[in-house]
């Protein structure tokens, strides 16, 4: 149950059938008493949200004690201390795309595991446009907007994100930190930028974000064709997350993160 508690407060909204999934093994009377209780513990919340193309499902949040529970739990699931956790539910209108970040970063840590990679912290977008910005103000402040700009785009450089031709930073939905571990004990870095895109991204955007290395996931499969199409003519692979932060895998549109 704590692991299910801490993926929730880290992601805000989660679909309750996810959190069966993954914690549960896709079990329906466990993953219920089990959400019962947490629920009844005051940790978590649930209500339902509707379908981009329709329907309805129900969804998960931490509220501010579980999202405290959480935070004391970080290091037993082997994340920094360090990591966000949060509390409340996000816009409803945002829900599925937010379900769907969770389960683009599902999938990239279990290819990260199956390479012997561990998962030390997820940022959200949020989160990184935060730390951009009150760098960048902080600076501004200081002195001035040159100096603003010098910042943000250090901020950008220490995160990972790229800098787009219009100088602006690149913010993806979600960035997972990373370590792999050799046999000699030593350690190596890396992250990978995750994007989910729906059906309304424009050519323009898909390209950019796959030009910017980022890992490219479709919400439904309308957005993978898309994402197949318009990728790969920027030089990229459609989809999937890349253990080496390059850019999207090589394995075909298999995933698609419909509701």
């Amino acid at each position: 149950m704590e692991a299910a508690l801490v993926d929730t407060s880290i992601h805000g909204t989660v679909a309750y059938k996810d959190v069966a999934a993954a914690h549960f093994d896709g079990h329906p009377y466990a993953a219920r008493r089990a959400i019962d209780k947490l629920v009844g513990q005051g940790l978590l919340e649930e209500r339902t949200a509707t379908a981009s193309e329709g329907g309805s499902f129900q969804t998960l949040s931490a509220t501010q004690e579980g999202a405290r529970r959480a935070r004391t739990a970080a290091a037993r699931h082997g994340l920094e201390a360090g990591q966000h956790f949060g509390a409340g539910w996000g816009k409803l209108q945002d829900a599925a795309h937010d379900v769907a970040i969770y389960r683009a970063v599902r999938v990239a840590r279990a290819e990260l595991a199956a390479q012997g990679a561990m998962a030390r912290r997820i940022r959200l977008d949020g989160e990184l446009r935060g730390i951009v910005a009150r760098r960048s103000e902080a600076a501004r402040a200081r002195a001035g907007r040159a100096a603003a700009d010098a910042e943000r785009r250090r901020a950008a450089a220490e995160y990972g994100l790229p800098i787009g031709p219009d100088g602006k930073v690149l913010f993806p939905d979600a960035q997972l930190e990373y370590t792999v571990t050799d046999g000699d004990g030593r350690y190596t870095f890396g992250r990978v930028s995750i994007e989910v895109t729906s059906p309304h991204y424009r050519v323009g955007a898909i390209a950019a974000k796959a030009a910017a290395g980022f890992a490219l996931f479709g919400s439904n499969s309308k957005a993978v064709r898309n994402i197949v199409r318009h990728a790969v003519r920027a030089g990229k692979a459609a989809t999937g997350p890349d253990t080496n932060a390059r850019g999207g895998s090589n394995r075909p549109p298999s995933d698609l993160f419909e509701i």
